[in-house]
């Protein structure tokens, strides 16, 4: 029953977005695994919200860090959210503190984040024999996004 609420939730969540267009309320159809197959839920949706997830600002910790990153929008339609920041080092190495010289001594990797995203899946019946009728489910998948970037030893692995 948990795994039933926190996908509600994270359906709630993820099509804030997408359900402001339309109005503040959303309705959801459970589908097969959740013990409540068939049944629709509907979804009231604060609108404050929004603000707070779409909005996308230049971080003063991606400036300051020692691995800086800067972020780049990945957009995909049938994607929800469509749009998802992902964080880019700029760096190879790691700004030393001493004159902001790139150290290679150390690295710059991406630090990841494991974010569910619900990916709209179109489906085409036919009803009364000719006339196609779209209709649209959401599949709950998860995506690892980098959301800064971090210094890091090199991992040396020794030949013999």
């Amino acid at each position: 029953m948990a795994l039933v609420f926190r996908a509600l939730l994270v359906l709630g969540l993820a099509t804030l977005l997408h359900a402001g267009r339309r109005g503040q309320t959303i309705s959801v159809k459970l589908g097969r695994g959740t013990g409540l197959r068939g049944r629709t839920v509907r979804l009231h949706l604060d609108p404050s919200v929004q603000t707070q997830i779409s909005s996308t600002t230049n971080s003063d910790i991606a400036d300051m860090s020692l691995t800086p990153w800067t972020y780049r929008e990945s957009c995909e339609p049938a994607r929800l959210p469509q749009q998802i920041s992902h964080a880019q080092c700029l760096t190879s190495g790691c700004l030393s503190l001493q004159g902001g010289a790139e150290d290679a001594a150390l690295e710059a990797q991406p630090i990841y984040y494991q974010a569910l995203v619900l990916h709209r899946v179109q489906r085409l019946s036919e009803r009364g024999g000719r006339k196609l009728r779209r209709s649209y489910s959401f599949r709950l998948k998860t995506e690892r996004i980098p959301v800064g970037c971090t210094c890091v030893r090199p991992s040396v692995v020794l030949q013999q």
